[in-house]
């Protein structure tokens, strides 16, 4: 099922569910009044999310400025996966409520990934943002490093049952596959895979597989560093490397010149980063090895067009239910 989402939300807060007895949503219920929750939350809440933090689609600085692979037309962005995910909220809290439960689920959006989609290509190819680089080495901006994760509401084991149509969960949803739910709660039926496979059918998320594109993502990139110009470029980086003092073979082994601590870099380290941006711009080996991949993946795309299109059109469809959802 497409309650992965749910389930990784839930991760946490399933930990205490079997100690909790009360049917409050926790502390971040917005209102604890008897009756129907309000049913819109999660837009009325998203709205205020600071998107300024969230990763751009295209690269706006560094060495891979405005470069987009052919397979990120077939990827889901985070500005999907959040939209996505909040509609799930918004639903899940809907069904909730009418089986007399009050949950109100955080909006998605406020602990964003370092890269917008799993091209990665801020860092595809090694790091490129010398500004970055400067300031933080080899590793991640501070916002990133300092995220704590968002508070998901306590759930009893009646909610999570409800909720994901499981029983008997101790601890992370990942444990060993919990057994079906009772058929029904108070009388009322509940849902295959409860409330998040309602708002996941609602959606047309269920079952929305994105392995082919991963697949041929991660096949792109392996067969892209073994073309020739790749290679060339490659060896030219690390002797540009060597003449500043450094020993390294490829740009994935860079990081590990020296120890790396996060949000504390040595001066050490950001002369070894800021050397091997250096020579990657020097090599013009961003562009080299992107141009490689890029033709690699056209002809992915030529040999998957079918699966491709049609994954492409469940996420546009899905985006679209989406927004009806969080709207209506």
């Amino acid at each position: 099922m497409s309650t992965r989402r749910t389930a990784a939300r839930l991760a946490a807060a399933a930990t205490t569910a079997a100690l909790i007895t009360s049917c409050s949503a926790g502390h971040d219920t917005a209102e604890k009044t008897p009756g129907r929750p309000r049913t819109a939350p999660v837009a009325d809440a998203g709205s205020n999310i600071d998107k300024s933090a969230w990763p751009k689609a295209v690269p706006d600085t560094g060495l891979a400025k405005g470069l987009s692979l052919p397979l990120q037309a077939y990827m889901q962005t985070y500005e999907d996966t959040v939209t996505l995910d909040n509609a799930e909220r918004h639903l899940e809290t809907s069904c909730m409520a009418g089986y007399g439960f009050h949950v109100t689920f955080p909006p998605a959006g406020q602990t964003p990934p370092p890269s917008a989609d799993d091209a990665n290509m801020p860092r595809r190819y090694g790091i490129t943002d010398r500004a970055l680089a400067e300031k933080y080495g080899y590793g991640l901006p501070e916002e990133s490093q300092r995220q704590q994760g968002t508070k998901m509401p306590d759930l009893t084991q009646d909610q999570v049952e409800v909720l994901t149509g499981r029983t008997g969960i101790r601890g992370n949803l990942a444990d060993p596959a919990p057994k079906a739910a009772p058929g029904s709660y108070r009388g009322k039926q509940i849902h295959k895979d409860g409330c998040a496979g309602w708002a996941d059918d609602r959606l047309g998320t269920r079952d929305l597989d994105f392995s082919l594109l991963s697949e041929l993502d991660g096949r792109s990139l392996t067969q892209s560093q073994a073309a020739p110009a790749v290679q060339n470029a490659i060896t030219a980086w690390s002797t540009c490397m060597g003449t500043k003092g450094y020993t390294v073979a490829t740009p994935y082994d860079a990081d590990k010149v020296v120890p790396h601590v996060d949000m504390n870099p040595s001066q050490e380290e950001i002369n070894v980063a800021l050397a091997d941006i250096d020579c990657k711009k020097a090599t013009d080996l961003v562009r080299i090895w992107f141009d490689a991949e890029s033709t690699i993946q056209r002809q992915q795309i030529e040999d998957h067009r079918s699966e491709l299109d049609a994954l492409r059109a469940r996420n546009t469809d899905a985006l679209a239910a989406a927004k009806t959802a969080l709207n209506g």
